[in-house]
C-alpha cells in the first residue's frame, strides 16, 4: 500500500500555522533553498560556454529569427522551415515552442551567449522545483521530495539538455509536463476542475514542444490508475479504477490526437509520421551512394548496450558526455550476452525488490515516468547518436523519485541506516556535482565538443571532419591538418579524406603535401570507380 497522504490532506497541512508555501516548515524550505542554490552554482561555468553545433543554424545565423513572422510562420510550417521556406517541409519535426523561445532569447539577449544560458539554467531551475513538488504530493512526504529534487537537479545527465543552447525541447517538455502533473494531483478527483483544465493547457505546451509528449497520457493513466486509485483506503474495485483511469486519461489523449491532426495539416501526411532521417557514413564523405541501415537483428543485438548506457548515465557519474562510444552491433559476441544478461538481472532484481515492497504501486509508477519518454530515443535510426542524454531530462524523473523513495525508506528503518544512508547521499551528489562540472566544458564551443566527441569515437568520420572545420574556424590551421591526417592514418584507403586533407594543405600554402594528397585523392577514386560506378566529389 502507498503511505502517502492525499493532495486534498496536503492542502490542509500547508494551511496549518507555521509553514511558509507548499506545507513547508523554515528548515525544509531552507533545505530546498539550499539544493536549488547548489544546482545554480555548478551550471555558473557554463556562462562561458559559446555556440555549439545546431547553435549555428538555428539561431546565430538565422537572419528571419529576428522577424515576429518567425514566430508565427512556426505555427504553420516545421521547425527547420527557414532553411529553405520554399522547399517546404525540410523536416518532420514540428515544435513551434521551441522556435518561439530561441525568437524570445533573441529578442531579450541578442546574440550574447551567456544570457542564453542563463535562461537555460532558470528553466532548469523551475524542473527541479516542479520535480519536488510532484514527488511531495505523490509520496505526501516533504523528505522524499526533498532528495528526489536534489537527485534530478545535480545529475550529470542533465548537462547536456541545461548547457546546451539547441537542447531546448526536452527540458521546456518536461516543465509543461511536471507542471501539468502539479495540477493533475491537485485538482478534486472526479470534477472537472480548473486543475484539470490547467493540466491540460500545459500539456498542449509539451505536445508543440517536442513530440515525445504524446506518450504522456499513458503516464497520466499509470497516475490515476496506481495512485490515485491504487490506495486500499477505501478500497476500490478493478473496475471503477479502470473507468477513472480512462475518464482522466481521455481528455489529455484526445489533445494528442487534435495535436496529430496539426501535425498531418502542417508536414503533410507523408511527413507526419516519418522519423527524422539520419546522416549516414556516405552522406558525410560527399559520396551519393546509399548505405542501407541495419536491420531487425542487428536492432535487436544493439538495444541492450543502449539500454545499459542509458542506464550508466543515469546512476554512475562520469559517465555523462556529448556522446557514447556505442555502435550498432553487426554480429552476436560474447559480449552482446553478457550485456543482456547484466540488463535482465538488473530489471530482475529491481522488479523483485519493487514487488515485495508495500510502494511498489510508486515504483510501478516511476517505471512508466522513466520509460515512456525514452521510449521514442529507442528508434535507433533516426537519431545523430545511439545514445543521447538530453533524451534522460523527463525520465530521470522517475529515476529519481524511486530513488529517493528507497533511500528514504531505508532510513526509516533505524538510526544507524539513517546515518548510512545520508553518508551514501552526500557522496553520491558530492560526485554528482563535480562530475556535471567537468561535463560542462565539453560544450565550450564546437573545439571542444567535437574535439571530446572524437577522443571518445575515433573512427567517427563526421567528428573528424567537423572539428577540422571547427580548427580551421578558429584559425588553429595546424590542428585541423594534424586531425585529418590521423583519420587518413586510421583508414589509408579513404578517398575523401585525402582530399579534404589535399585542400587544407592547399589552404595553407603546402604545396607538395597537396600534391601528394591530391594524388592519394584521385588514385582512390579510380579504384572505386571500378568497384561500384562514378562518385561525386564535393
Amino acid at each position: 500500500m502507498i503511505k502517502s497522504k492525499t493532495a486534498a490532506a496536503i492542502s490542509n497541512d500547508e494551511a496549518s500555522v507555521g509553514t511558509l508555501f507548499w506545507g513547508l516548515d523554515r528548515r525544509e524550505a531552507a533545505i530546498l533553498g539550499a539544493i536549488l542554490v547548489a544546482t545554480v552554482a555548478i551550471y555558473l561555468p557554463s556562462l562561458r560556454n559559446g555556440w555549439v553545433f545546431d547553435d549555428w543554424e538555428e539561431f546565430v545565423d538565422n537572419k528571419l529569427i529576428h522577424s515576429w513572422s518567425f514566430v508565427w510562420s512556426s505555427f504553420i510550417y516545421d521547425s527547420w522551415w527557414f532553411k529553405d521556406p520554399h522547399n517546404l517541409p525540410q523536416s518532420v519535426y514540428y515544435r513551434p515552442l521551441e522556435n518561439a523561445w530561441f525568437a524570445a532569447n533573441a529578442w531579450l539577449f541578442g546574440m550574447h551567449p551567456a544570457a542564453w544560458h542563463l535562461a537555460k539554467i532558470a528553466l532548469h531551475i523551475v524542473a527541479v522545483m516542479l520535480c519536488f513538488r510532484v514527488a511531495q504530493l505523490i509520496t505526501g512526504d516533504v523528505e522524499t521530495g526533498l532528495l528526489a529534487a536534489a537527485i534530478f537537479g545535480l545529475m550529470p545527465a542533465h548537462v547536456e539538455a541545461v548547457v546546451w543552447a539547441s537542447s531546448i525541447p526536452e527540458p521546456l517538455t518536461a516543465v509543461f509536463e511536471l507542471g501539468a502533473l502539479v495540477c493533475l494531483i491537485g485538482r478534486k478527483p472526479g470534477s472537472s476542475s480548473r486543475g484539470l483544465l490547467f493540466a491540460l493547457a500545459l500539456y498542449a505546451g509539451a505536445l508543440l514542444t517536442h513530440e515525445t509528449a504524446i506518450l504522456f497520457p499513458l503516464i497520466v493513466a499509470a497516475y490515476v490508475f496506481l495512485i490515485e486509485c491504487g490506495s486500499d483506503e477505501p478500497p476500490q474495485t478493478l473496475l471503477s479504477r479502470v473507468v477513472a483511469m480512462v475518464r482522466v486519461a481521455a481528455p489529455f489523449a484526445l489533445l494528442a490526437i487534435a495535436y496529430l491532426c496539426v501535425r498531418v495539416a502542417v508536414l503533410g501526411p507523408t511527413y507526419a509520421f516519418s522519423l527524422p532521417h539520419p546522416v549516414t557514413v556516405d552522406e558525410v564523405r560527399g559520396w551519393r551512394l546509399p548505405v542501407p541501415h541495419p536491420g531487425t537483428v542487428s536492432y535487436i543485438l544493439t538495444l541492450p548496450s543502449v539500454l545499459l548506457t542509458y542506464l550508466g548515465v543515469l546512476t554512475v557519474p562520469g559517465m555523462a558526455g556529448p556522446v557514447h562510444a556505442v555502435d550498432w552491433v553487426t554480429r552476436a559476441s560474447p559480449l552482446v550476452f553478457v550485456t543482456a544478461a547484466t540488463l535482465v538481472i538488473l530489471v530482475a532484481c529491481a522488479s523483485v525488490l519493487a514487488w515485495r515492497s508495500s510502494d511498489w504501486r510508486l515504483y510501478l509508477f516511476c517505471a512508466a515516468v522513466g520509460l515512456l519518454p525514452l521510449a521514442p530515443a529507442m528508434q535507433l535510426n533516426s537519431i545523430w547518436a545511439l545514445v543521447q542524454d538530453r533524451y534522460l531530462y523527463m525520465s530521470s524523473f522517475g529515476w529519481s523519485l524511486a530513488f529517493a523513495v528507497a533511500a528514504t525508506r531505508l532510513a526509516a528503518r533505524s538510526l544507524r541506516a539513517r546515518m548510512t544512508v545520508a553518508t551514501a547521499m552526500a557522496v553520491l551528489l558530492a560526485g554528482y556535482m563535480v562530475t556535471a562540472i567537468q561535463a560542462e566544458h565539453y560544450w565550450h564551443d564546437d573545439v571542444s565538443f567535437f574535439g571530446e566527441c572524437l577522443a571518445r569515437d575515433p573512427s567517427h568520420l563526421a567528428y573528424r571532419l567537423k572539428l577540422a572545420a571547427a580548427m580551421n574556424k578558429a584559425h588553429d590551421f595546424e590542428g585541423a591538418a594534424r586531425t585529418l591526417e590521423g583519420g587518413t592514418a586510421l583508414d589509408p584507403d579513404d578517398a575523401h579524406l585525402h582530399l579534404r586533407l589535399a585542400q587544407q594543405y592547399q589552404m595553407m600554402g603546402r604545396q607538395l603535401d597537396f600534391e601528394r594528397e591530391f594524388q592519394k585523392f584521385n588514385q582512390l577514386s579510380e579504384a572505386k570507380v571500378e568497384q561500384s560506378g562514378p562518385v561525386s566529389t564535393p
